[in-house]
Protein backbone atom coordinates (compact mmCIF):
# COMPACT_ATOMS: atom_id res chain seq x y z
CA UNK A 1 0.00 0.00 0.00
CA UNK A 2 2.71 2.24 1.36
CA UNK A 3 4.79 1.40 -2.22
CA UNK A 4 1.26 2.33 -4.18
CA UNK A 5 0.90 5.65 -2.27
CA UNK A 6 4.82 6.58 -3.29
CA UNK A 7 4.73 5.23 -6.62
CA UNK A 8 1.58 7.80 -7.01
CA UNK A 9 3.39 10.74 -5.60
CA UNK A 10 6.60 10.05 -7.83
CA UNK A 11 4.58 10.32 -10.83
CA UNK A 12 2.43 12.91 -10.18
CA UNK A 13 6.12 15.15 -9.42
CA UNK A 14 7.39 13.90 -13.25
CA UNK A 15 4.05 15.40 -14.44
CA UNK A 16 3.67 18.31 -12.70
CA UNK A 17 8.10 18.77 -13.60
CA UNK A 18 7.43 17.62 -17.06
CA UNK A 19 4.53 20.25 -17.24
CA UNK A 20 6.70 23.26 -15.69
CA UNK A 21 9.46 22.45 -18.77
CA UNK A 22 6.38 22.15 -21.29
CA UNK A 23 7.33 25.04 -23.69
CA UNK A 24 4.20 26.81 -25.40
CA UNK A 25 4.49 26.53 -29.02
CA UNK A 26 2.25 28.71 -31.22
CA UNK A 27 1.64 28.05 -35.06
CA UNK A 28 0.78 31.14 -37.58
CA UNK A 29 -0.11 30.77 -41.38
CA UNK A 30 1.14 33.48 -43.32
CA UNK A 31 2.32 34.25 -47.07
CA UNK A 32 5.58 34.03 -48.46
CA UNK A 33 5.77 38.14 -49.11
CA UNK A 34 4.97 38.18 -45.14
CA UNK A 35 8.23 35.82 -44.18
CA UNK A 36 10.83 38.55 -45.16
CA UNK A 37 14.39 38.21 -43.69
CA UNK A 38 13.54 41.23 -41.16
CA UNK A 39 10.16 39.37 -40.56
CA UNK A 40 12.24 36.00 -39.31
CA UNK A 41 14.72 37.78 -37.15
CA UNK A 42 11.90 39.18 -35.42
CA UNK A 43 9.93 35.94 -34.71
CA UNK A 44 13.21 34.66 -33.19
CA UNK A 45 14.17 37.71 -31.23
CA UNK A 46 10.00 37.07 -29.68
CA UNK A 47 11.03 33.41 -29.07
CA UNK A 48 13.76 34.21 -27.20
CA UNK A 49 12.12 37.00 -25.24
CA UNK A 50 9.31 35.29 -24.53
CA UNK A 51 10.20 31.54 -24.18
CA UNK A 52 7.56 30.67 -26.55
CA UNK A 53 7.77 29.30 -29.67
CA UNK A 54 6.52 29.64 -33.13
CA UNK A 55 5.75 27.60 -35.86
CA UNK A 56 5.02 29.04 -39.03
CA UNK A 57 2.62 27.64 -41.50
CA UNK A 58 3.72 29.67 -45.19
CA UNK A 59 0.54 29.16 -47.74
CA UNK A 60 0.46 30.80 -50.83
CA UNK A 61 -1.47 34.16 -50.77
CA UNK A 62 -4.84 33.06 -51.97
CA UNK A 63 -4.89 30.15 -49.67
CA UNK A 64 -4.14 31.76 -46.34
CA UNK A 65 -7.60 32.80 -45.49
CA UNK A 66 -9.19 29.43 -47.02
CA UNK A 67 -6.97 27.40 -44.65
CA UNK A 68 -7.38 29.65 -42.03
CA UNK A 69 -11.09 29.80 -42.67
CA UNK A 70 -11.61 26.20 -42.98
CA UNK A 71 -10.05 25.52 -39.50
CA UNK A 72 -11.82 28.27 -37.52
CA UNK A 73 -15.17 27.08 -39.26
CA UNK A 74 -14.61 23.69 -37.70
CA UNK A 75 -13.47 24.93 -33.94
CA UNK A 76 -9.92 23.47 -35.06
CA UNK A 77 -7.14 24.89 -33.06
CA UNK A 78 -4.86 24.64 -36.20
CA UNK A 79 -3.70 28.20 -35.79
CA UNK A 80 -3.01 30.86 -33.07
CA UNK A 81 -1.86 33.94 -34.55
CA UNK A 82 -2.85 35.69 -37.89
CA UNK A 83 -3.09 38.81 -39.94
CA UNK A 84 -5.92 40.18 -40.55
CA UNK A 85 -6.87 42.62 -43.46
CA UNK A 86 -9.56 45.79 -42.58
CA UNK A 87 -12.08 44.48 -45.08
CA UNK A 88 -12.18 40.98 -43.15
CA UNK A 89 -12.40 42.29 -39.51
CA UNK A 90 -16.65 42.40 -39.94
CA UNK A 91 -16.79 39.25 -40.90
CA UNK A 92 -14.36 37.42 -38.37
CA UNK A 93 -16.04 39.10 -35.54
CA UNK A 94 -19.55 37.98 -36.20
CA UNK A 95 -18.49 34.75 -37.12
CA UNK A 96 -16.45 34.51 -33.19
CA UNK A 97 -13.18 33.90 -35.06
CA UNK A 98 -10.73 36.44 -33.58
CA UNK A 99 -9.93 36.41 -29.39
CA UNK A 100 -11.13 40.41 -28.42
CA UNK A 101 -8.14 41.82 -26.58
CA UNK A 102 -9.52 44.60 -24.68
CA UNK A 103 -8.14 42.92 -21.72
CA UNK A 104 -4.53 43.27 -22.64
CA UNK A 105 -4.53 46.32 -24.46
CA UNK A 106 -3.92 49.63 -21.85
CA UNK A 107 -5.15 52.95 -21.81
CA UNK A 108 -1.62 53.80 -22.61
CA UNK A 109 -1.30 51.44 -25.91
CA UNK A 110 -4.70 52.52 -26.87
CA UNK A 111 -3.40 56.03 -27.20
CA UNK A 112 -0.58 55.33 -28.96
CA UNK A 113 -2.74 53.19 -32.05
CA UNK A 114 -3.27 56.07 -35.19
CA UNK A 115 -7.05 56.57 -35.84
CA UNK A 116 -7.04 55.10 -39.54
CA UNK A 117 -4.67 51.93 -38.00
CA UNK A 118 -7.59 51.59 -35.33
CA UNK A 119 -10.11 51.29 -37.87
CA UNK A 120 -8.05 47.99 -38.83
CA UNK A 121 -8.16 46.62 -34.99
CA UNK A 122 -11.07 48.06 -33.63
CA UNK A 123 -14.80 46.54 -34.48
CA UNK A 124 -17.99 46.54 -32.31
CA UNK A 125 -16.47 47.85 -29.03
CA UNK A 126 -13.60 45.70 -28.70
CA UNK A 127 -9.78 45.84 -29.85
CA UNK A 128 -9.42 42.56 -31.98
CA UNK A 129 -5.82 42.37 -32.52
CA UNK A 130 -2.53 44.90 -33.02
CA UNK A 131 -2.12 47.16 -35.76
CA UNK A 132 0.51 45.55 -38.11
CA UNK A 133 1.98 47.19 -41.46
CA UNK A 134 -0.78 49.63 -41.78
CA UNK A 135 -0.56 51.30 -44.62
CA UNK A 136 -1.81 53.40 -46.64
CA UNK A 137 -0.68 54.76 -50.77
CA UNK A 138 1.12 57.69 -51.27
CA UNK A 139 0.91 60.15 -54.17
CA UNK A 140 4.92 59.23 -56.29
CA UNK A 141 5.68 61.14 -59.02
CA UNK A 142 8.95 61.84 -61.09
CA UNK A 143 9.75 65.42 -60.59
CA UNK A 144 12.63 65.55 -63.46
CA UNK A 145 9.85 64.49 -65.98
CA UNK A 146 7.81 67.12 -64.81
CA UNK A 147 10.34 69.30 -65.00
CA UNK A 148 11.38 68.39 -68.51
CA UNK A 149 7.69 69.50 -69.10
CA UNK A 150 8.08 72.44 -67.99
CA UNK A 151 6.23 71.77 -64.51
CA UNK A 152 8.07 73.26 -61.31
CA UNK A 153 5.12 71.60 -58.86
CA UNK A 154 3.04 68.15 -58.70
CA UNK A 155 -0.51 68.27 -59.35
CA UNK A 156 -2.70 69.24 -56.85
CA UNK A 157 -5.73 68.55 -58.17
CA UNK A 158 -7.50 65.30 -60.67
CA UNK A 159 -7.87 67.96 -63.34
CA UNK A 160 -4.61 69.46 -63.06
CA UNK A 161 -2.81 65.76 -63.19
CA UNK A 162 -4.69 64.53 -66.21
CA UNK A 163 -3.60 68.30 -67.65
CA UNK A 164 0.10 67.59 -66.55
CA UNK A 165 -0.28 63.90 -67.96
CA UNK A 166 -1.66 64.64 -71.82
CA UNK A 167 1.40 67.46 -71.15
CA UNK A 168 4.33 64.48 -71.03
CA UNK A 169 2.20 62.20 -73.27
CA UNK A 170 2.44 65.15 -76.24
CA UNK A 171 6.01 65.57 -75.65
CA UNK A 172 6.79 62.12 -76.04
CA UNK A 173 8.25 61.65 -72.55
CA UNK A 174 7.06 58.97 -71.24
CA UNK A 175 3.43 57.07 -73.03
CA UNK A 176 1.36 56.50 -70.30
CA UNK A 177 2.10 58.83 -67.66
CA UNK A 178 -0.48 57.77 -64.78
CA UNK A 179 0.31 54.08 -63.57
CA UNK A 180 -2.60 51.84 -62.63
CA UNK A 181 -3.02 47.92 -61.78
CA UNK A 182 -6.40 47.02 -62.46
CA UNK A 183 -6.12 43.13 -63.18
CA UNK A 184 -9.58 41.16 -62.60
CA UNK A 185 -10.28 39.46 -59.44
CA UNK A 186 -7.68 42.66 -57.97
CA UNK A 187 -8.59 44.53 -54.41
CA UNK A 188 -7.02 47.37 -56.19
CA UNK A 189 -9.49 48.37 -57.92
CA UNK A 190 -11.70 48.59 -54.76
CA UNK A 191 -9.40 50.75 -53.78
CA UNK A 192 -8.74 53.43 -56.28
CA UNK A 193 -12.27 53.55 -56.96
CA UNK A 194 -13.17 54.24 -53.65
CA UNK A 195 -10.05 56.49 -53.13
CA UNK A 196 -11.55 58.20 -56.53
CA UNK A 197 -15.13 58.87 -54.93
CA UNK A 198 -14.31 60.45 -51.97
CA UNK A 199 -11.67 62.57 -53.64
CA UNK A 200 -14.32 63.57 -56.03
CA UNK A 201 -16.16 64.59 -53.09
CA UNK A 202 -18.79 61.50 -52.58
CA UNK A 203 -19.70 58.37 -50.68
CA UNK A 204 -20.22 55.09 -51.69
CA UNK A 205 -22.80 54.22 -48.64
CA UNK A 206 -24.90 57.10 -47.16
CA UNK A 207 -25.81 57.73 -43.59
CA UNK A 208 -28.18 54.46 -43.33
CA UNK A 209 -25.93 52.04 -44.90
CA UNK A 210 -27.71 52.07 -48.67
CA UNK A 211 -25.61 52.20 -51.97
CA UNK A 212 -25.19 56.06 -52.98
CA UNK A 213 -21.77 54.87 -55.67
CA UNK A 214 -24.30 54.90 -58.61
CA UNK A 215 -25.27 58.72 -58.15
CA UNK A 216 -22.97 62.06 -58.48
CA UNK A 217 -19.25 61.38 -57.61
CA UNK A 218 -19.20 57.16 -57.55
CA UNK A 219 -20.50 57.57 -61.90
CA UNK A 220 -17.93 60.45 -62.31
CA UNK A 221 -14.71 58.61 -60.63
CA UNK A 222 -15.74 55.47 -62.58
CA UNK A 223 -15.82 57.85 -66.03
CA UNK A 224 -12.57 59.39 -64.83
CA UNK A 225 -11.24 55.90 -64.98
CA UNK A 226 -12.23 54.89 -68.38
CA UNK A 227 -11.52 58.54 -69.97
CA UNK A 228 -7.99 58.01 -68.50
CA UNK A 229 -7.66 54.96 -70.23
CA UNK A 230 -9.71 55.84 -73.64
CA UNK A 231 -10.03 59.83 -74.45
CA UNK A 232 -6.78 61.16 -72.91
CA UNK A 233 -4.87 57.61 -73.31
CA UNK A 234 -2.83 58.44 -70.29
CA UNK A 235 -3.41 55.24 -68.66
CA UNK A 236 -2.16 51.79 -70.43
CA UNK A 237 -5.07 49.44 -71.20
CA UNK A 238 -2.90 46.69 -70.48
CA UNK A 239 -3.66 47.47 -67.32
CA UNK A 240 -6.46 45.57 -67.18
CA UNK A 241 -4.31 42.96 -67.23
CA UNK A 242 -1.59 43.75 -64.35
CA UNK A 243 -1.88 43.54 -60.89
CA UNK A 244 0.42 43.93 -58.06
CA UNK A 245 1.23 47.11 -56.01
CA UNK A 246 4.37 46.25 -56.54
CA UNK A 247 4.39 46.00 -60.47
CA UNK A 248 3.36 49.56 -60.00
CA UNK A 249 6.34 50.55 -58.35
CA UNK A 250 8.62 48.80 -60.90
CA UNK A 251 7.04 50.73 -63.74
CA UNK A 252 7.49 53.72 -62.03
CA UNK A 253 11.44 52.81 -61.04
CA UNK A 254 11.90 51.59 -64.66
CA UNK A 255 10.50 55.17 -66.26
CA UNK A 256 7.45 53.83 -67.52
CA UNK A 257 5.18 56.10 -65.45
CA UNK A 258 5.38 59.82 -64.10
CA UNK A 259 2.31 59.30 -61.21
CA UNK A 260 1.79 56.30 -59.37
CA UNK A 261 -0.57 55.43 -55.72
CA UNK A 262 1.58 53.24 -53.88
CA UNK A 263 1.78 51.42 -50.99
CA UNK A 264 4.41 51.98 -47.69
CA UNK A 265 7.18 54.24 -47.68
CA UNK A 266 7.78 53.61 -51.22
CA UNK A 267 10.72 56.36 -51.88
CA UNK A 268 13.12 53.99 -49.72
CA UNK A 269 13.75 52.19 -53.00
CA UNK A 270 12.84 54.37 -55.89
CA UNK A 271 15.14 56.53 -54.17
CA UNK A 272 18.17 54.20 -53.73
CA UNK A 273 20.87 53.54 -56.47
CA UNK A 274 21.35 49.99 -56.01
CA UNK A 275 17.34 49.30 -56.50
CA UNK A 276 16.41 51.75 -59.04
CA UNK A 277 18.10 52.97 -62.00
CA UNK A 278 16.55 56.44 -61.93
CA UNK A 279 17.08 56.69 -58.22
CA UNK A 280 16.92 60.69 -57.26
CA UNK A 281 14.08 61.76 -59.52
CA UNK A 282 11.12 60.76 -57.17
CA UNK A 283 9.16 62.42 -54.46
CA UNK A 284 6.08 62.42 -52.78
CA UNK A 285 3.16 64.87 -52.98
CA UNK A 286 -0.58 65.41 -51.21
CA UNK A 287 -2.36 63.16 -53.33
CA UNK A 288 -5.16 65.05 -55.89
CA UNK A 289 -7.81 66.44 -54.93
CA UNK A 290 -11.14 67.10 -56.75
CA UNK A 291 -14.39 68.23 -54.41
CA UNK A 292 -13.28 66.59 -51.56
CA UNK A 293 -9.72 65.14 -50.51
CA UNK A 294 -6.57 65.56 -50.66
CA UNK A 295 -7.62 61.48 -49.83
CA UNK A 296 -5.69 59.08 -50.55
CA UNK A 297 -6.80 54.49 -49.41
CA UNK A 298 -5.40 53.15 -46.36
CA UNK A 299 -5.49 49.28 -46.10
CA UNK A 300 -4.61 48.84 -41.85
CA UNK A 301 -4.31 45.66 -41.19
CA UNK A 302 -3.81 43.81 -37.76
CA UNK A 303 -2.21 40.51 -35.96
CA UNK A 304 -4.68 38.82 -33.94
CA UNK A 305 -5.54 35.89 -32.46
CA UNK A 306 -7.83 33.45 -33.18
CA UNK A 307 -10.37 32.48 -30.95
CA UNK A 308 -9.14 28.42 -30.97
CA UNK A 309 -6.07 29.44 -29.61
CA UNK A 310 -5.77 26.97 -26.54
CA UNK A 311 -3.20 29.50 -24.87
CA UNK A 312 -4.11 32.98 -25.25
CA UNK A 313 -1.80 34.67 -22.63
CA UNK A 314 1.40 33.23 -23.83
CA UNK A 315 -0.04 34.21 -27.84
CA UNK A 316 -0.64 37.66 -25.91
CA UNK A 317 2.81 37.71 -24.85
CA UNK A 318 4.00 36.65 -28.19
CA UNK A 319 1.71 39.25 -30.19
CA UNK A 320 3.09 42.09 -28.75
CA UNK A 321 6.86 41.50 -29.08
CA UNK A 322 6.03 41.26 -32.51
CA UNK A 323 2.81 43.75 -33.35
CA UNK A 324 3.80 45.92 -30.66
CA UNK A 325 5.84 49.48 -30.99
CA UNK A 326 9.48 47.65 -30.44
CA UNK A 327 8.77 45.10 -33.26
CA UNK A 328 6.60 47.64 -35.61
CA UNK A 329 9.99 49.88 -35.12
CA UNK A 330 12.19 47.54 -35.97
CA UNK A 331 10.09 46.36 -38.64
CA UNK A 332 10.37 49.69 -40.15
CA UNK A 333 14.19 50.63 -39.41
CA UNK A 334 15.24 47.27 -41.36
CA UNK A 335 12.46 47.25 -44.08
CA UNK A 336 10.45 50.38 -43.78
CA UNK A 337 7.14 48.61 -43.11
CA UNK A 338 4.56 50.89 -42.16
CA UNK A 339 3.20 51.38 -38.65
CA UNK A 340 0.20 52.17 -37.08
CA UNK A 341 1.79 52.96 -33.68
CA UNK A 342 2.52 56.98 -33.24
CA UNK A 343 5.31 56.65 -31.09
CA UNK A 344 7.35 54.59 -33.40
CA UNK A 345 6.65 57.12 -36.10
CA UNK A 346 7.69 59.97 -33.18
CA UNK A 347 10.84 58.06 -32.57
CA UNK A 348 14.08 59.97 -33.70
CA UNK A 349 15.50 56.67 -35.51
CA UNK A 350 12.15 56.63 -37.93
CA UNK A 351 11.96 60.26 -38.20
CA UNK A 352 15.85 60.66 -39.45
CA UNK A 353 15.12 57.67 -41.86
CA UNK A 354 11.34 59.18 -43.12
CA UNK A 355 13.26 62.75 -43.64
CA UNK A 356 14.79 61.26 -46.77
CA UNK A 357 11.48 59.54 -47.75
CA UNK A 358 8.27 62.18 -48.10
CA UNK A 359 8.26 61.60 -44.56
CA UNK A 360 6.25 65.32 -43.90
CA UNK A 361 4.13 64.92 -46.76
CA UNK A 362 3.14 61.25 -45.80
CA UNK A 363 2.44 62.74 -42.05
CA UNK A 364 0.18 64.98 -43.51
CA UNK A 365 -1.76 62.15 -46.14
CA UNK A 366 -1.97 60.21 -43.01
CA UNK A 367 -4.47 62.98 -41.63
CA UNK A 368 -6.47 62.74 -44.99
CA UNK A 369 -7.13 58.87 -45.69
CA UNK A 370 -10.29 56.87 -46.22
CA UNK A 371 -10.52 52.73 -45.84
CA UNK A 372 -13.13 50.85 -47.32
CA UNK A 373 -16.64 50.27 -46.40
CA UNK A 374 -16.81 47.79 -43.67
CA UNK A 375 -19.60 45.52 -44.58
CA UNK A 376 -19.76 41.84 -43.36
CA UNK A 377 -20.41 40.63 -47.12
CA UNK A 378 -17.43 42.79 -48.07
CA UNK A 379 -15.74 40.15 -50.13
CA UNK A 380 -18.64 39.36 -52.54
CA UNK A 381 -19.47 43.12 -52.83
CA UNK A 382 -15.95 43.98 -53.78
CA UNK A 383 -15.62 41.14 -56.15
CA UNK A 384 -19.02 42.52 -57.70
CA UNK A 385 -17.55 46.09 -57.85
CA UNK A 386 -14.33 44.61 -59.43
CA UNK A 387 -16.53 43.15 -61.95
CA UNK A 388 -18.38 46.59 -62.68
CA UNK A 389 -15.12 48.20 -63.37
CA UNK A 390 -13.55 45.47 -65.53
CA UNK A 391 -16.82 45.52 -67.56
CA UNK A 392 -16.97 49.57 -68.11
CA UNK A 393 -12.93 49.60 -68.83
CA UNK A 394 -13.53 47.08 -71.34
CA UNK A 395 -16.46 48.72 -72.76
CA UNK A 396 -19.24 46.12 -72.22
CA UNK A 397 -20.88 48.63 -70.23
CA UNK A 398 -21.19 52.22 -69.43
CA UNK A 399 -20.59 53.49 -65.89
CA UNK A 400 -24.43 53.96 -65.11
CA UNK A 401 -25.49 50.35 -65.93
CA UNK A 402 -22.43 48.80 -64.22
CA UNK A 403 -23.12 51.16 -60.85
CA UNK A 404 -26.54 50.89 -61.05
CA UNK A 405 -26.58 47.17 -61.33
CA UNK A 406 -23.92 46.94 -58.49
CA UNK A 407 -26.66 48.95 -56.52
CA UNK A 408 -29.13 46.41 -57.14
CA UNK A 409 -26.68 43.69 -56.13
CA UNK A 410 -25.31 45.63 -53.14
CA UNK A 411 -29.42 45.87 -51.73
CA UNK A 412 -29.79 42.13 -52.38
CA UNK A 413 -26.32 41.00 -50.46
CA UNK A 414 -27.87 43.65 -47.41
CA UNK A 415 -31.16 41.84 -47.70
CA UNK A 416 -29.65 38.51 -47.34
CA UNK A 417 -26.40 38.91 -44.25
CA UNK A 418 -29.74 40.83 -42.92
CA UNK A 419 -31.86 38.02 -42.27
Amino acid sequence: MRGSVFAILIALSLCTLSLAGAQTTLTMIDNPEGQSEAMIALQNAAQAKTGVSLKVEVAPPDQVNVKLETALAAKVSSYDLFVIDIIDLPKYAAAGWVTPLNKFVTPQMAKDILPFAKEGVYYNGEYLALPWKAEWMSFVYNKKLLKDAGFDHPPATWDELIKMSVALKSKKLVDFPMVFTWGAGYEQITSDYAMMVADLGGKLFDEKGQPVFNKGAGVKALQMMYDMMYVQKIVDPAALTIKGGGTRQDLLAGGQGAFAFLWGTPLIDLNDAKKSPMAGQFDIALAPSGAGGPFSMAGPMGLAITSTCKDKDAAWKFLLALAGPDGEKELFLKEGAPTGWRSVLQSPEVVAKLSAAGGSVMAKQAENLVIRPALPYYSEWSAALQEAVQRVLAKKATAQQALDELAKYTRELEAKYSK
